[in-house]
């Protein structure tokens, strides 16, 4: 045998081992022994990849419409079921608004400095201290906010709970100026404190907000927290390393007004644009490192979603419609090739690999899909305790 090819083998043999030994051990533990070295790091990485590649029970997305804020509809993708999950009067005092979703959490806002986690399945609140920052919050200048639960092994060997990390920064009130600084605001459920950094950019960058998109745009990926806005740019803050910077959207896309996405989906990356006068989705997958600075971007899907629809328009409650312009959209949380678009008072799920679109909902009597915000859901077999 080649004695290369013999190192080789033994290599990946003890990476193995290592991985399985790992496997055992609880989260705090992992994230305490990433630092022994960049082969441990990438064992740990592989470990945790593994604990969350499980299948979700439930998966599908959150409606809630922007004024009527306490009505929040749960859409099943299994069998395309409808949940009235109406906010309690009780719990939250006021008008709830959703601003983030993460593994079947909810992030609510009802106040400009104040933020609820919301357990929809067993209607479990955690209400957060009051934000050091009160960062302009409304429609017209919001700030960009990114949410993510992960799983915390309990050490009593009881059931598991959950813990989760929120991250927001501040849009300036002038965006055509160049930001040198850039205010970040982080809350841990294990410190239980909004902790304020400012952090001084290696290159000035102009920062909008997004203000077509009606749903969320933003995505966490590994700890790294990443918003589309729309001076042609993904912001990103990695958590880990504490740092900021900017993502420049696929060269090649074709710009459309307002219809831009950014979301995740079976731990990728995705950008997709809605090319709004001729009714075509355009989708890119990040083939690069999320911790890579220089994005490579890879077009992905295509589809004519308005052609798609238009040529069975009974089925969709769309006679007599000559188009059909697309408001919002939001990915299926773990088949890439799936969204779920709403235009007029419909909702659908579209396939990109199968040019396939098939009826979700229509809101009757309602307002039109520009009124409603969609937030990606998925639900796992998971303790309903939060840390």
């Amino acid at each position: 045998m080649n004695p290369m090819r013999k190192k080789c083998v033994k290599e990946e043999i003890c990476a193995d081992v290592m991985i399985k030994i790992l496997d055992f051990l609880p989260s705090k533990s992992l994230a305490k022994f990433k630092c022994v070295s960049k082969c441990w790091e990438k064992y740990i990485a592989d470990c945790r990849c593994r604990r969350w590649n499980q299948k979700p029970h439930l998966v599908g997305f959150f409606c809630q419409h922007s004024e009527i804020t306490r009505e929040l509809l749960f859409f099943f993708s299994s069998d395309h079921s409808v949940i009235d999950g109406t906010f309690d009067d009780n719990l939250f005092h006021g008008k709830a608004r959703l601003v983030a979703a993460s593994n079947g959490f909810l992030l609510c806002n009802v106040k400009k400095v104040h933020y609820y986690v919301y357990n929809p399945a067993t209607s479990q609140l955690l209400v957060l201290l009051k934000t050091q920052i009160c960062m302009e919050d409304d429609d017209n200048n919001p700030p960009p906010v990114g949410f993510t639960i992960c799983k915390v092994d309990n050490p009593d060997n009881k059931d598991d709970i959950i813990s989760f990390t929120i991250v927001r920064y501040a849009i300036p009130l002038y965006p055509s100026n160049l930001q040198s600084v850039v205010t970040i605001e982080s809350f841990s459920s294990e410190t239980n404190v909004w902790t304020a950094n400012k952090i001084i950019l290696d290159v000035p960058l102009r920062l909008f907000p997004c203000t077509f998109m009606k749903s969320p745009s933003a995505s966490v990926i590994d700890g790294v927290f990443c918003w589309y806005d729309d001076s042609l740019q993904i912001t990103v803050y990695d958590s880990i390393h504490k740092s900021f910077w900017a993502l420049k959207l696929p060269e090649d896309m074709e710009r459309g007004r307002g219809c831009g996405y950014l979301g995740s989906s079976a731990g990728g990356l995705y950008f997709a644009l809605n090319v709004i006068f001729k009714g075509t989705v355009i989708v890119w997958y990040l083939a690069s490192n999320i911790r890579n600075r220089d994005a490579v971007w890879v077009k992905k899907y295509v589809g004519n979603v308005r052609s798609t629809v238009l040529q069975c328009p009974e089925d969709f409650g769309v006679e007599g419609y000559p188009h059909i312009e697309l408001n919002n959209m939001v990915i299926h949380p773990t088949v890439p090739h799936i969204f779920y678009l709403g235009f007029q008072r419909n909702i659908i799920s579209y396939d990109f690999e199968m040019d396939v679109a098939q009826l979700v909902n229509i809101f009757s009597g309602c307002p039109t899909m520009k009124r409603y915000k969609l937030f990606p859901f998925e639900w796992y077999q998971w303790p309903r305790r939060l840390l």
